[in-house]
């Protein structure tokens, strides 16, 4: 008569715990489940920080349209949430200003760089932004805001306007 004892040694609970955990091998692409967790941690806790994020910042909007001040660390807040979650960057914009008198000559000045972007739910919004630098992944545009001027440097002259003067002002 044959009898299975299973008897209590170290290596009966070595071979079960082995057979119910198997340990990867070195040369295995799949991740063990104490990393799987570890990621998984990492998500969960990066989307409850955005979660907090997005909740301070709908209670800082509301503060401002409660007709409340707000402090420059919400303004920053709103600021860098709207460009992460709202907006997309489309181009580099360097804007100039055309001064054109009513003689025909006109004068381009370079009044700073924007970045163009639009909205990610409302395809009909867009809005430009000054920049210090051009982000080198977008394509760069160009855009001219226009204004008609009386008197320019040509015709000052011939309306009795010397542009030799001993006044100056720097901005």
């Amino acid at each position: 008569m044959h009898t299975n004892q299973l008897t209590d040694t170290p290596d009966d609970f070595d071979e079960l715990e082995a057979l119910l955990n198997p340990k990867p091998t070195p040369d295995s692409d799949e991740p063990d489940a104490g990393e799987e967790i570890d990621e998984l941690e990492a998500l969960l806790g990066e989307a409850m920080a955005d979660k907090k994020l997005s909740e301070t910042v709908k209670a800082a909007r509301a503060k401002a349209k409660g007709g409340f001040g707000l402090s420059a660390d919400d303004l920053e807040r709103i600021r860098r949430w709207e460009l992460a979650k709202e907006w997309l960057p489309v181009a580099n914009v360097a804007l100039f200003r055309r001064y054109t008198c009513h003689c025909g000559f006109h004068a381009t000045l370079f009044e700073g760089l924007m970045l163009e972007q639009k909205h990610r739910h409302d395809k009909h919004a867009n809005r430009w932004t000054t920049q210090e630098t051009a982000q080198a992944a977008l394509p760069n545009k160009t855009a001219i805001r226009k204004s008609n001027v009386p008197l320019c440097q040509r015709c000052a002259a011939s309306q009795g306007y010397s542009l030799v003067t001993d006044i100056e002002w720097e901005i």
